[in-house]
């Protein structure tokens, strides 16, 4: 690496280290505020998250007007900054004061049911509210084991490793070695997290099948991990509350466990829409799920091979 590019890359880390230190001197209420301040500001800018979250509103609910999804819009990047002034808390501060943000779980008995059966748990857990307050829940539950991705700078990794990890989870990486271990401790009956509403990569393969009704790359790891694990596949969200986060949790579309990739794919979004009507305002909707598109379908085959003249008639769609 350039002497350069590494100073580059030591500044970024400095920067976002300092950021979580001062995020996590504010309280949950004044980073709340410190989030609202700032997507205000931001919403009088044509910014790249404002015209995504637009752009999929429209696609998702075009039975509502232009006013109802510019309002549905700024909601949601409110609380997308909120998220983000969270983070700080949520890594930094200890991890039984972090517990002290829970303020009401819905439906627990549904995860320690699941917990109980010694199958091993996946929960959905959507771009909803913060997600980051389950991993201290579940880790207070089970053992708990969270794949991830390693970031583009190699030096955050031991600092993200660490602040995962403090609160006794279980992080691997996501790649083969690191699915193997996940689903050896699945094999335990630990419980496992997933965002399920990113788009795949090649590697990890997905299939299109519909969210809110229209196509959408879906991944479909999580139908092969409960399928070769056995383990029990729940949803659940951690959602603002007044003074904290109100956990609910919900069962899985039965489907999900289908062995055909496209009703299970299907079953999975349709989970992922439950989840997000729970509060509308707090999917992140500046997440560009829509981008890759379906392969149109091949042209028909040519009628008569001799003559183009006959095929442009008879064979035009």
């Amino acid at each position: 690496m350039k002497k350069s590019k590494a100073h580059k890359y030591r500044y970024h880390i400095f920067g976002i280290i300092w950021l979580l230190r001062f995020l996590a001197l504010l309280s949950i209420k004044n980073a709340r505020r410190l989030g609202v301040f700032v997507a205000a500001i931001g919403w009088f800018f044509s910014t790249i998250h404002k015209k995504v979250t637009l752009q999929n509103l429209e696609i998702c609910f075009p039975n509502l007007n232009v006013k109802e999804r510019k309002k549905l819009a700024r909601k949601s990047l409110i609380e997308s900054a909120k998220t983000a002034a969270e983070m700080g808390a949520l890594a930094l501060w200890d991890h039984k004061r972090c517990l002290e943000l829970v303020e009401a779980v819905e439906n627990e008995a549904l995860l320690d049911e699941a917990i109980a059966a010694k199958k091993g748990v996946i929960l959905l857990a959507p771009h909803l509210g913060n997600w980051e307050m389950m991993r201290h829940f579940l880790a207070s539950k089970s053992t708990f084991i969270a794949l991830y991705d390693p970031p583009k700078i190699a030096e955050l990794e031991p600092l993200m490793i660490k602040m995962r990890d403090k609160v006794g989870m279980i992080s691997a990486p996501a790649n083969q070695r690191g699915i193997a271990k996940l689903f050896r401790e699945l094999g335990k009956g630990a419980v496992t997290a997933i965002l399920p509403d990113t788009q795949p990569s090649k590697k990890a393969g997905g299939i299109f099948a519909p969210f809110f009704g229209i196509e959408a790359l879906t991944p479909t790891f999580l139908q092969k991990a409960a399928q070769k694990t056995g383990a029990s596949v729940i949803c659940g969200a951690a959602l603002r509350s007044p003074k904290g986060f109100r956990l609910c949790f919900l069962e899985a579309d039965p489907k999900i466990y289908d062995s055909d990739e496209r009703t299970a794919a299907t079953a999975l979004n349709r989970s992922i829409e439950t989840c997000i009507r729970l509060d509308l305002s707090q999917y992140v909707w500046e997440y560009k799920r829509f981008r890759s598109r379906p392969l149109p379908p091949p042209p028909p085959p040519p009628l008569f091979r001799s003559s183009r003249w006959l095929n442009l008639v008879f064979c035009r769609r």
